[in-house]
């Protein structure tokens, strides 16, 4: 059995947020063997996308002011996500079981076949896509336009989009859970046709879930604890640990120069 380490988080700012990611993918550079599993929320609606995307291209920053959000760029690729009533899941590991095959896509597989599982747990049978489509990973279409290769659907709409950061020695991989249906908003705020996300995605509550936040983690901590016979223990974040982020999201996630670079 693997041991694991779990971190039910509060809702943070986007800046926040970030740091907390990239701090526990560096504990994961550091430990080898070190595995930690976060879900969060986010205090305002956000705009992330992704670390190689240019922010003139991905979003309206009238629409994000009208919304009262924020935007902020992930560590990670991908394309941009309106994180609004949702729940996010991330996962920094320095297990070998990650690192034997170094390809994305592996990892996107065994961390998708816990997230199918957690899903299961709500009541919804979900599956993974088979490829990518062709042409269109390379556009400026925000994440939920289309599912990538390894991600999950649910009757063929995206329900789940994820992003990933990897070393020689770790990786990070977080991703967004919508809950609510706010893809009016997020089609304006990434200046496509709302009815090209309405065919696309959709959110837990479309899909019938009535649960609560709570019923949410504890569906896909079960996921994850199944797919890797694992045991998880509480993350207890030091006093070095809340400096470190605190000092992240100052210095990097709040910076023009990070988020207004390339």
């Amino acid at each position: 059995m693997s041991l694991w380490f779990y971190f039910s988080d509060t809702s943070r700012t986007a800046a926040e947020n970030m740091a907390w990611d990239e701090l526990l993918f560096s504990k994961a550079e550091e430990i080898p063997g070190f595995t930690c599993l976060r879900f969060y929320g986010w205090k305002l609606p956000t705009l992330s996308f992704g670390r190689s995307q240019r922010w003139q291209r991905v979003y309206d920053p009238a629409e994000l002011e009208r919304i009262g959000g924020e935007m902020v760029r992930r560590p990670t690729g991908g394309k941009a996500v309106l994180h609004w009533g949702e729940l996010t899941y991330a996962v920094a590991s320095s297990d070998s079981r990650f690192l034997e095959n170094p390809s994305v896509h592996a990892t996107y597989t065994l961390l998708s076949s816990a997230l199918l599982r957690g899903l299961l747990h709500l009541g919804l049978r979900a599956e993974m896509v088979g490829k990518d489509p062709r042409g269109i990973v390379k556009t400026d279409l925000p994440c939920f336009s289309y599912p990538t290769r390894d991600e999950i659907v649910l009757e063929n709409l995206k329900i789940i989009g994820s992003a990933q950061k990897r070393s020689k020695f770790a990786f990070l991989q977080h991703g967004s859970i919508p809950v609510e249906d706010h893809r009016a908003d997020y089609a304006r705020l990434t200046r496509v046709e709302p009815s090209l996300l309405e065919s696309t995605m959709t959110t837990l509550r479309l899909s019938g879930f009535k649960g609560d936040d709570e019923e949410l983690r504890s569906a896909f901590l079960a996921g994850f604890q199944e797919e890797f016979s694992l045991k998880a223990l509480p993350f207890q974040p030091t006093q070095v640990d809340e400096k470190r982020v605190l000092s992240l999201a100052r210095e990097k996630y709040s910076s023009p120069d990070w988020n207004r670079e390339l």
